[in-house]
């Protein structure tokens, strides 16, 4: 069951793609790319967007995945930590039920 909540997405994936088609076959006007001393051959201007696109959507993706391991590597740490407090709270000594005070209530809400 697990591999049915794919094919939503491929759809979707798919849908994607054909718009993207549709954008560049609609925006076929050529233009010249220059990057410093870079210069392309004339290009659709539909493609150039959707490219620039596609590389925002990568270098979001990288980002993404450094603060994931980031974030996994601080959670580890925690976790580390965590397990040593309780470690070391379990070796004190709890004072007599006896000794502790109740706080008494002060009957306004009554």
């Amino acid at each position: 069951m697990r591999g049915l909540k794919i094919i939503p997405m491929f759809l979707l994936l798919i849908g994607l793609t054909y718009a993207g088609m549709l954008f560049v076959q609609g925006n076929s006007e050529e233009i010249v790319v220059k990057i410093w001393g870079y210069q392309s051959p004339p290009i659709a201007i539909g493609f150039v967007v959707m490219t620039s696109v596609f590389i925002g959507m990568v270098a979001c993706g990288l980002l993404c995945s450094v603060e994931m391991l980031v974030l996994y590597i601080q959670n580890r740490k925690l976790k580390k930590k965590i397990g040593s407090l309780t470690v070391s709270q379990k070796t004190v000594v709890t004072p007599p039920v006896s000794d502790v005070v109740t706080p008494k209530a002060s009957g306004r809400f009554t």
